[in-house]
């Protein structure tokens, strides 16, 4: 017994020494555990699957209900040409196709390209329902980027906590940007949508990536500068391999 505990006992601070030593030569540091903070960041990450995926299954039940619809009437018109029924549109679906689904944000214009200048195309002009998706997508990736992270704490642990979400958010909303950067997706079809539309998501959706991930790279500079200084912050994330990978592949994005 004795030597077996005299054993334990120096395996511990060996191994804590070599734990040590392996987050020195350059490679990621050693996992401190799941924390709260990690439990909320799987969390909101898989809120934003959930999202996309309500949203598309939505569009799937519309598009197989309005396939099934087409599918009656024609039935229905073959052998009864005075039938009435589906004659009329409804009023509430006209009004929100003329209104919302597929009216212009302010003038005449949907669907067309938008351009800075004539050599910086930012994609084209969203409708109005597509608009207000966008921004209920964006203001969600905001607020989850900020919810129950507590301001109150020292600078430096904020910084962490913010960093850890937004790299966690960018990486998460990476799955739906690869998921539509096809140009003959079976989704298309699938969904019933245009491909100016999928491509409209697809656009936002990388632009979301970016600004998180900038944001995920200013949070670690800020919260190593605030207790090293800029000029060592700047020096880990050139110095270290797996941050000095990340840092030229946001640059590139």
């Amino acid at each position: 017994m004795s030597s077996k505990e005299g054993g334990n006992g120096t395996a511990g601070p060996q191994q804590q020494q070599g734990g040590g030593q392996s987050g020195s030569k350059g490679g990621p540091p050693a996992a401190e555990g799941f924390t709260p903070a990690d439990a909320a960041n799987k969390m909101f990450s898989q809120y934003l699957i959930i999202i996309l995926g309500s949203l598309a299954a939505a569009l799937l039940v519309w598009r197989l209900s309005t396939l099934f619809i087409k599918y009656i009437r024609t039935v229905a018109c073959l052998n009864n040409d005075t039938q009435r029924y589906f004659a009329a549109a409804s009023p509430k679906v006209s009004w929100f196709k003329k209104n919302v689904l597929y009216a212009p944000i302010f003038s005449k214009r949907h669907n067309r390209e938008f351009q800075l200048s004539s050599a910086v195309n930012v994609g084209t002009l969203p409708t109005r329902f597509q608009l207000a998706f966008l921004l209920a997508y964006f203001a969600t990736n905001v607020a989850f980027c900020v919810v129950t992270v507590d301001f109150s704490l020292p600078y430096a642990q904020v910084a962490k906590l913010v960093r850890n979400r937004t790299g966690v958010l960018s990486v998460m909303n990476m799955i739906p940007l690869f998921v539509l950067a096809g140009r003959n997706s079976p989704f298309i079809f699938l969904l019933g949508i245009s491909f100016d539309t999928y491509n409209l998501i697809h656009r936002w959706l990388g632009r979301i990536v970016i600004l998180e991930a900038l944001a995920h790279t200013v949070a670690f500079l800020a919260g190593n500068a605030s207790t090293k200084g800029w000029g060592a912050a700047f020096n880990t994330a050139v110095t270290v391999p797996y941050m000095l990978y990340g840092f030229i592949v946001g640059f590139l994005t």
